[in-house]
Formats: C-alpha cells, sequence, structure tokens
C-alpha cells in the first residue's frame, strides 16, 4: 500500500485538487442562479426592471380598487321660494284686465286712475296712471299708501242703483232678468256713519256687507285701484258691451279709482248701472256715439 501511494503519489495530488476545484466550483455556481450560471449585469437589470413594472401595476390595482366618492355632473338646483310667497304665504292676484271700465267718468283715458302724487306728462296733462287732470274744486285722488284713516266721525250717504237697466231689459242676459229690482234700487240712500278719511270703496264695500248685497271687486296694480265687478249679482257686460258700473259723488263722477276717493264727510255717494258707457246716467261723453 505504501508503495502505491508513493507511486502513484502525483497523480493522486492531482486527482485531489481537481476534486476540490470541482466542489469550490459546485458551491459557487448554486449560489449564482437556478441554472448554475452566474448572473449578468444585463439580466439583473432586466430582472430589476421588470420587478418594478409589476409592483407597480399592483400598487395601481390596489388604489384603483378602493372605492372613491364620485362628484355629481351637475350642480344640484336650489329650489327657492319667492319672496312674495314667503311674505304672504300666497299666491298673489294677477291684475285683471278690463274690456271697458266704466267707474271713472266719461272718455277713454279719464275712465283710468290716477295719482294726485305723480307728476304729469307735458302732452296730455294725465299722470302716469293716464288720469285726466281733476276739475278745479273738486278732491284730488290719495295714493292708498299715503291715506290716513282719523278717529273722527262724520256721515255720508251711499245708494245703488240699476234703474238705467228697466229701458234696455232687451240686452239684458235672460239669466239676470230676476236680480233687477222693480224699481231699480238695489240699495235705496241710507246715511252712514264713518271715519273721516275712509274712501268711497271702503264704506261701499262695508255697507254691502251689513245689509247682505252681494258685491264682488278686484284690485287693479295698473291704475292702482280697487274696481268694482258687480253689485247685486249684477255685472259689468250683463247689459251690453258699454254696461257696468260707475260712481257718482256730489253729482259728479269722479275720474279716478273708488278706492282712492277719501272721504271728507257730508258726501253724498251714489253707485249707478250705466249701459252706454255713462251716457244714459249722466256721466257718457260726448265723444263717443250713441248705441
Amino acid at each position: 500500500m505504501i508503495d502505491f501511494v508513493k507511486k502513484y503519489k502525483a497523480f493522486i495530488i492531482i486527482g485531489a485538487v481537481m476534486i476540490a476545484a470541482l466542489t469550490v466550483t459546485f458551491f459557487l455556481g448554486g449560489s449564482s442562479g437556478d441554472s448554475g450560471k452566474p448572473v449578468s449585469p444585463k439580466a439583473a437589470a432586466a430582472a430589476s426592471t421588470e420587478a418594478s413594472t409589476i409592483e407597480s401595476t399592483q400598487e395601481n390595482t390596489k388604489s384603483t380598487a378602493q372605492p372613491t366618492t364620485a362628484k355629481p355632473k351637475h350642480k344640484p338646483v336650489e329650489t327657492t321660494v319667492p319672496s312674495t310667497f314667503q311674505s304672504s304665504g300666497a299666491e298673489p292676484s294677477k291684475p285683471v284686465q278690463k274690456q271697458e271700465s266704466v267707474q271713472s267718468n266719461t272718455s277713454q283715458a279719464s275712465r283710468n286712475h290716477s295719482s294726485s302724487s305723480s307728476k304729469t306728462q307735458p302732452r296730455t296733462g294725465q299722470d302716469k296712471y293716464k288720469t285726466d287732470p281733476v276739475p278745479e274744486g273738486k278732491p284730488e285722488p290719495v295714493e292708498p299708501e299715503e291715506q290716513t284713516v282719523a278717529s273722527k266721525k262724520t256721515e255720508v250717504t251711499l245708494s245703488v242703483s240699476c234703474a238705467s237697466v228697466l229701458n234696455k231689459l232687451e240686452k239684458l242676459d235672460e239669466d239676470k232678468l230676476e236680480v233687477v229690482p222693480p224699481d231699480g234700487w238695489i240699495l235705496k240712500p241710507v246715511t252712514v256713519t264713518i271715519n273721516e278719511g275712509e274712501t268711497v270703496f271702503d264704506v261701499t264695500q262695508r255697507v254691502c256687507r251689513d245689509k247682505n248685497i252681494h258685491m264682488e271687486f278686484s284690485f287693479t296694480p295698473i291704475y292702482n285701484s280697487a274696481y268694482i265687478e258687480g253689485i247685486g249679482n249684477l255685472y259689468e257686460f250683463d247689459c251690453g258691451s258699454g254696461s257696468g258700473w260707475m260712481y257718482e259723488v256730489d253729482s259728479w263722477f269722479p275720474v279716478y279709482g273708488c278706492s282712492r276717493y277719501v272721504l271728507k264727510g257730508g258726501e253724498t255717494i251714489n253707485w249707478k248701472y250705466t249701459t252706454n258707457i255713462g251716457k244714459d246716467i249722466g256721466g257718457g261723453s260726448q265723444q263717443w256715439n250713441e248705441e
């Protein structure tokens, strides 16, 4: 055995060295990659880039998966209650358009209503409510917002008549024949106690209510006055296109609305139904032709 080792000593040493070298190479190659081959710098960079892309994709997927609060495409509509409704609690009444108003006197312009505090127009002499100038000695109209009712008591006389219809029964609507009194008096002249500063409208409304007499009216903003549509169930246009109610104070048919005629006391107020825009009751205009 000793002789064998001595004889082949050189081969044994060479073999041992080769085994040692193979062993070292095996372990070093295994740690360099799964294939047993060393990983190049280019391959390592590519692997790093791929890993970063995968990680970024995962983060994006994670972010997309998180619940989000969607914003509305349109701004919500705000519902606002009109200020008028808020203050009154009900829809305001609308102006009533008249075919022909006969409560103001004898011309189309004077049948409108006026304002004593309004400036007159140089060309026509009318105010902004298109009211003709008030004759000298007659009371100027007073705006409702400027009126003041005093505590002082006084008296006026009031009456309501539709006698003019008796001469035009052929023109009267058939269903209104029964509402016309035989003598034409809906209310014979009565003495009424009032407060100084009340208007013709105030007094007429109160008396009709107290006497259980039908009365219907509307407020016309463009004229800033009340308009009497019907009394005793007899309405405007019930006896022709020129028919309706007019009021007379001390033998004068005012050129403005009844809610703007302020009473001082002692006046005689007559409500008269006309069938010819005032001409048949003494309040008509010569510029109108007979029907």
